[in-house]
């Protein structure tokens, strides 16, 4: 690797911040604001650690948070010549606990683990909790559960939790699950939590493959893969390497808390790295999104871009969402590509899903495109998304080099059947030819989605593979969704094998998606509208940790974007039901009506 002296930056244009979380020896904990370059650190060092410090067959394992982290993290690891697979273990904590801890030796040391697990889907975990409601003898929904016992075990501390009942049903409902030869998610990073901590064999096995474990996103991995990292630290040789940023922990639901982040961070035994200079962001925005965040102590990050381009805006439409949609769709949307930002560059995210209609029906009539996460017309899961890519790939055919790779998909394609234990060598060639055939074959971008479906599946059998999938369990129930959507008077019914490549994002089409699922993006131009006091914060957040991730998911969605940010409000908001709230603005957006000008 070599220093690039022309611009005064660190190992491979990395600055000296950045290249000191490359070369730290230790254990690391990099804390990275948005734009600040996280993602190329994280990747950086993974090739860092398998070119100098790791020699095969021991590896690295990299673990993040959700699906979608991770096929960002696998093209750009691809982007530096790494593929995950053999040294490189990259996935989601769950498939790190369920493949590396679980599957191995989850049946040697605890009794209630079976050789077939398989992964619960929705109706096993709703037949699994009303078991336990009636061995407890306890009469009520078990929808009204599922809720508790999720945060339970997300966030309970080390067996101990101040309700008992809930405590007791959890563990009545892992039971009922184990004796059906089933594991849901949570389960999978408790049962590796228990293993790690009570085995000594696993903690060597974990040692002799990975000495190092690298964490993306740590501030939202919640409680129990905090327990792992500190069991691994404490008790093993492994060196652990963690990035994330406390002020963007907006999944308290899901139980992340960022005093996790915090903890390693302030470890003696850990060597803390702040980057501090946004790449992304200009110092408007930048300083905008810390009066909306409201940091116990300022941050001071830095804009690395010298030009004065970058504006945060506070829009006033008093006829409430719809007509904010309307502003958004005919005047917003048209003013952005007069100034040379395509669609594709431009992200409406919303407070909440109710929102919706108002902006689609608005799109629509403009004549715009749009796709998103709540879209609403086929669920969004990995396979969902690995068929967008495949839709992707034969509607650019025959322009190969485009993202994504066909190689990506046909890994993915192998993955698929080998979890459904069909044996499939990585290197066979006759049918990775077959594959390619048969997708050049579909490449037609106007070729309808129902005609294209069902000759994809008349030629390699999807559906075959996905019963009783354990990787994908609704896989099969996916596919029969977005089929049936393509019938007469489905929502899929128009749409044509370019249409529905779109989902996975196209320089024509506006993203609509929520606050929450615009982490990890950016875009020249974010819209944030409704809002209103009473949604962001919402009207029952408790204080002040309520608030707090109030201000942080705000925060996340500001720092989204490269150019400009708009944020619309009303003073008032309405419910579904019809009841009419008049709370004013959302009090993060007063006080930045009251501070903007002094920036």
């Amino acid at each position: 690797m070599t220093r690039n002296e022309n611009q005064g930056d660190g190992i491979d244009g990395l600055n000296l911040l950045q290249e000191e979380a490359l070369l730290a020896e230790g254990h690391c904990a990099v804390l990275a604001g948005p734009g600040s370059g996280k993602t190329r650190v994280l990747v950086s060092k993974v090739a860092h650690l398998l070119r100098h410090r790791v020699a095969g067959p021991r590896g690295v394992a990299c673990i993040t948070y959700n699906n979608e982290c991770v096929r960002e993290l696998r093209k750009r690891f691809v982007g530096t010549g790494l593929r995950p697979g053999g040294q490189l273990f990259l996935g989601t904590v769950h498939s790190f606990c369920m493949s590396t801890i679980i599957g191995p030796f989850g049946r040697l040391f605890r009794e209630d683990i079976s050789a077939g697990l398989n992964i619960a889907s929705s109706q096993d975990v709703t037949n699994g909790i009303a078991e336990a409601l009636a061995s407890l003898k306890i009469r009520s929904n078990a929808s009204d559960w599922r809720e508790p016992i999720n945060l339970h075990r997300r966030t309970r501390l080390d067996g101990g939790y101040q309700d008992e009942q809930i405590q007791r049903v959890a563990d009545a409902y892992e039971s009922a699950l184990h004796r059906r030869g089933l594991i849901d998610f949570d389960d999978m990073v408790l049962i590796g939590l228990d293993l790690i901590r009570t085995q000594t064999f696993v903690r060597e096995a974990l040692e002799a493959r990975f000495p190092y474990l690298v964490v993306d996103e740590y501030q939202d991995l919640g409680y129990p893969l905090h327990r792992i990292v500190r069991e691994i630290m404490a008790n093993t040789s492994i060196t652990v390497f963690a990035v994330g940023d406390e002020d963007q922990s907006i999944y308290g639901f899901a139980g992340a808390d960022p005093m996790y982040l915090r903890e390693l961070a302030d470890d003696s035994e850990v060597h803390s790295v702040r980057l501090d200079t946004n790449y992304r962001c200009a110092q408007r925005t930048i300083d905008g999104s810390e009066i909306a965040l409201a940091p116990p102590e300022p941050r001071g990050y830095k804009s690395a871009r010298d030009d004065t381009e970058g504006d945060l805006l506070l829009i006033e439409d008093p006829g409430g969402l719809a007509s904010q949609a309307t502003t958004i769709a005919d005047g917003i949307i048209p003013a952005l590509n007069e100034r040379g930002i395509p669609n594709g560059q431009i992200a409406i995210l919303y407070v909440d899903y109710m929102d919706v209609p108002a902006l689609s029906r608005a799109l629509t009539y403009a004549g715009i495109e749009f796709a998103g996460e709540r879209d609403r017309r086929y669920p969004r899961t990995p396979f969902t998304r690995w068929l967008e890519d495949v839709a992707a790939w034969c509607t650019a055919y025959p322009e190969t080099t485009l993202d994504p790779a066909f190689e990506d998909i046909y890994q993915e394609w192998v993955q698929l059947r080998t979890d459904a234990n069909v044996s499939v060598g990585w290197a066979d060639l006759a049918d990775r030819s077959q594959f390619h055939a048969f997708l050049q074959l579909l490449s037609n971008a106007d070729m309808p989605l129902a005609e294209w479906l069902d000759r994809l599946n008349d030629a390699i059998g999807v559906t075959t593979y996905l019963a009783n999938h354990p990787r994908h369990p609704q896989g099969l129930d996916n596919w029969k969704v977005i089929r049936s959507q393509c019938e007469l008077g489905g929502s899929l019914e128009k749409l044509t094998l370019s249409n529905f490549a779109i989902g996975r994002g196209h320089p024509r089409v506006v993203t609509l998606t929520t606050l929450h699922s615009s982490k990890g993006r950016e875009y020249d131009a974010i819209v944030i509208p409704g809002l209103e006091d009473g949604r962001l914060p919402r009207y029952n957040a408790p204080v002040p940790e309520g608030v707090a991730e109030a201000r942080r998911v705000l925060y996340v969605g500001i720092t989204r974007a490269r150019l400009i940010v708009y944020l619309m409000y009303s003073g008032w908001y309405e419910i579904p039901s019809g009841r009419h709230f008049e709370d004013g603005p959302s009090r993060f957006v007063l006080e930045l009506l009251e501070n903007l000008g002094n920036l």
